[in-house]
């Protein structure tokens, strides 16, 4: 519920965002916004997680989130947002955000035994994906009917699940144990190898790219193809769709001993949805586009995920290595968002898009080349 919740809100601040500005850089700031935080929290996070601090840093995260919502609402309500007090609020949102994901989903070694992580994985973005079908969906539908400020609204609402949740439920800490955590340089050595290297460089590079979709659907849709709030709910449910279909062909495209292939393929299949969104001439093109997008986007974030869950060994820091991941993982999200959006205004939303489809494309054809050819 607080996910859907999470997916109104994403439709709502880039409607809103699009009525305060045009530019398509301003635009970018949004996604670029609720991606930084991810790279200066998450690794405290999860160190702090480790540490045994789970549940007091998924209260105060969930907290921080409700508030930032329910007074952007405000803001919306009163028509006094900004293109500032929209920016800022995302951004503690992304904090928020940041410091919840390593501490939640380390939770995911204490719910299901070893040989189920990878399932465990799966069903954690199904059901990001799920809502990302719903949420936009019900999200167009309530700007239409009642305006962003309810959507912002809703999303503070649907917090108040989350904080009951963590407050009441017995995640097993064990702080006595952690007090006396003696970490040694084999525990270190996973998160900053030079082995592991070249794994945080392919991320890097692949949501560099990647976040081109992300950053300038906005602008395409809106702006450029004047699509009503019911069809740009509809972009994101496409994507999230697309997303489902992958999840659930996941026990042929998603077997461990095929994930370098797999991935390859998902960056081809992602860059098509971008090559598409770029030339699309109306909604149906753009929501095609998207949906290949999802398809792209579920195997490639899961299975970085998984790869960056096996690298840790017997180390006792799980999610720090957790947080390590997706501060590179949303690195390349923010810095791809800025840039792209840098490029759409000085050329055309189009040719950023085109070309950040050739980049991924290369990055995709190259990994493909190598693993057929062993």
């Amino acid at each position: 519920m607080s996910n859907v919740g999470t997916w109104i809100q994403d439709v709502a601040a880039s409607w809103v965002m699009t009525h305060l500005s045009t530019s398509p850089l301003i635009i970018s700031l949004l996604s670029f916004s609720g991606s930084l935080p991810v790279l200066f929290f998450s690794i405290p996070s999860g160190y702090f997680s480790d540490l045994g601090h789970r549940r007091k840093i998924l209260l105060f995260a969930q907290l921080g989130m409700f508030f930032a919502a329910g007074l952007l609402a405000y803001l919306v309500w009163q028509e006094r947002v900004t293109e500032l007090s929209l920016l800022l609020l995302s951004l503690l949102m992304g904090i928020g955000f940041a410091l919840t994901n390593p501490a939640f989903q380390s939770v995911l070694t204490d719910l299901v035994p070893n040989g189920m992580h990878a399932q465990a994985v799966l069903v954690y973005y199904m059901g990001i994906n799920i809502t990302r079908v719903l949420g936009p969906t019900v999200g167009g539908g309530v700007l239409s009917a009642f305006g962003p400020s309810t959507a912002f609204l809703l999303n503070s609402i649907s917090f108040l699940g989350l904080i009951l949740f963590f407050w009441k439920w017995p995640v097993q800490e064990n702080l006595e144990a952690k007090k006396h955590l003696r970490l040694t340089p084999e525990d270190w050595l996973p998160l900053f190898s030079l082995h592991n290297l070249k794994l945080w460089m392919e991320i890097f590079c692949v949501t560099f790219f990647a976040s081109s979709l992300w950053a300038l659907y906005p602008t395409r849709g809106r702006i450029e193809l004047a699509l009503s709030s019911w069809q740009y709910g509809g972009l994101l449910g496409s994507l999230g769709l697309g997303a489902c279909v992958s999840a659930f062909l996941s026990d042929r495209i998603m077997q461990p001993h095929h994930t370098q292939k797999s991935l390859a393929g998902s960056y081809l299949v992602y860059a098509f949805g971008i090559f598409l969104l770029a030339l699309a001439p109306n909604f149906y093109f753009m929501a095609a586009g998207m949906f290949l997008g999802g398809v792209g986007w579920l195997v490639l974030s899961t299975l970085m995920n998984m790869s960056s869950r096996q690298i840790t060994g017997a180390s006792q820091l799980k999610a720090t290595m957790l947080g390590v991941f997706l501060a590179v993982f949303y690195a390349g999200m923010a810095l791809g968002a800025v840039s792209w959006g840098a490029l759409a205004r000085l050329s055309q939303t189009s040719h950023a898009l085109i070309a950040a489809a050739a980049g991924l494309s290369l990055i995709g054809l190259y990994k493909a080349f190598k693993e057929f050819s062993k």
